[in-house]
């Protein structure tokens, strides 16, 4: 897989819990190499749902900001223009991006995310197989090869007969059982992982 996004550690974490040997690529040097953004909410049928299939969802509530969504408008003099206090029950909680993303490395084992591998290229080598090169001289041949490394995906680009199709716009990612993916590719399938929610 290739990134290690909120999108791809998620995907990694259900793989790993169903015994699927993966590998994650990330661009970044470290974990903290770069501040990870804002906060965000996790809707109940999509984030959340996902962090109860990790077993995560308890360590999750730990982060919760509660109140967050408040907001307060004022005009150049500092009357205040609209004053919303945050919803301390919403069903939606706001999380710290980069908070949320430790919970998710620190769920994996530490060898599984390769830091400093910023992809070059990927190209087809057979059937249903491809190979990665990275900046920094290393290289990897998948039989799965996931794009899950944002914006300017290399990976999409490689797989650019599904590129019109699937990613032309943004789209909500399905609920996706690990253990269908286990048992279709066995647990010792090689795998490479590409950041899948990195603006996510």
């Amino acid at each position: 897989m290739i990134g290690a996004g909120l999108g791809g550690l998620v995907l990694a974490g259900m793989l790993h819990r169903q015994g699927v040997k993966i590998a994650v690529y990330e661009a970044e040097a470290s974990a903290d190499a770069r501040t990870q953004g804002g906060l965000l909410d996790l809707h109940e049928h999509s984030g959340q749902r996902a962090l109860h299939d990790l077993g995560l969802y308890e360590a999750f509530l730990a982060l919760v900001r509660p109140g967050e969504d408040a907001k307060r408008v004022v005009d150049c003099q500092g009357t205040v223009l609209l004053d919303r206090p945050g919803d301390l029950a919403t069903a939606r909680p706001e999380v710290d991006r980069g908070e949320l993303r430790r919970m998710l490395l620190d769920a994996l084992p530490p060898d599984v995310v390769r830091w400093g591998h910023k992809v070059a290229s990927v190209r087809k080598t057979g059937c249903s197989r491809h190979a990665v090169a990275f900046g920094n001289g290393s290289a990897v041949e998948t039989m799965l090869l996931v794009g899950a490394d944002g914006a300017w995906s290399r990976a999409r680009t490689a797989l650019a007969a599904y590129e019109k199709e699937l990613f032309a716009r943004s789209c909500p990612v399905a609920h996706l059982s690990a253990s269908n993916l286990a048992r279709f590719f066995g647990p010792d399938a090689p795998m490479s992982v590409v950041d899948l929610f990195a603006n996510g």
